[in-house]
């Protein structure tokens, strides 16, 4: 506590504002668990969560001693207000099965967060498996249904995604920015044939980016007509999140504004 307070809000600042390096591959990501509560891990069948237990970087900063505490709880508020608290998600998508997110920046933990950012890489190959990205029994595509319960999970729990559910927790988010970034180099074994139809057990390589885009917005198109399926297992999401953009490298390619397709969620009163 010997630096004066412009010093500490500066520090404030640089540390709520600070990133971490997104891992080099699926298999430099760390430990991993596979959740398995109930009969609902069904549909985040593609979702391998970090192993270690999350927290803010404001919590962390918190813990020290309660003037800190007061003192980053403003400086939290000053951030939130100028729109200036990052959240970043890193999702690894290998072999078109399996989905790992590590979070990059979480600043704080807040009632509605203004954008979170996912960036998508792919990495593997998809032969020899079957593809995730395959069409269900008359629903979303496996990895659709990871997708949104990773979300769901975020929004119930927070940024550990395998902490208890809080039932008095009703977070949102102003925007939900997916990127699909394309790999840097080229992969290995070249990109699967985009003519080839997602279930063919002849596809080889990597998905192609733009297929892998074309692939979201199609399914987020089907999923936004509000069929039983969306209403049973997409509706917390559409609910608490007011607006999805999907862009590759940084270039937008469709975004929805849901506030204006789903109504408000009024939460349940508490007994």
């Amino acid at each position: 506590m010997d630096l004066t307070r412009e010093l500490r809000d500066l520090v404030y600042g640089l540390l709520l504002q600070s990133s971490r390096t997104p891992p080099i591959s699926p298999e430099h990501g760390g430990a991993r668990k596979y959740p398995n509560e109930d009969d609902e891990h069904f549909f985040e069948i593609c979702n391998r969560y970090p192993a270690e237990d999350m927290e803010s970087t404001g919590t962390s900063l918190q813990l020290t001693c309660r003037q800190v505490r007061d003192e980053v709880q403003e400086a939290v508020l000053r951030l939130q207000k100028s729109k200036s608290l990052p959240y970043t998600l890193d999702l690894m998508m290998l072999d078109e099965t399996t989905l790992y997110p590590t979070w990059l920046a979480f600043p704080a933990l807040v009632d509605e967060i203004p954008r979170l950012e996912v960036d998508f890489r792919l990495f593997g190959d998809v032969e020899g498996k079957q593809s995730a990205m395959r069409g269900g029994c008359g629903g979303p595509p496996m990895l659709i249904w990871s997708l949104f319960k990773l979300m769901e999970r975020f929004l119930l729990r927070g940024p550990d995604f395998l902490a208890p559910h809080e039932p008095t927790r009703y977070q949102r988010m102003e925007e939900l920015a997916v990127n699909v970034v394309t790999p840097s180099p080229p992969p290995p074994n070249g990109y699967s044939d985009r003519s080839t139809p997602l279930y063919s057990d002849k596809r080889k390589g990597l998905v192609h980016p733009e297929r892998m885009m074309s692939f979201l917005i199609h399914e987020m198109d089907l999923l936004l007509r509000r069929s039983r399926y969306t209403a049973s297992y997409a509706r917390l999401v559409f609910e608490r999140v007011k607006r999805m953009t999907f862009s590759l490298d940084g270039v937008g390619r469709k975004s929805w504004d849901l506030s204006t397709l789903v109504p408000e969620y009024t939460p349940p009163p508490t007994s």
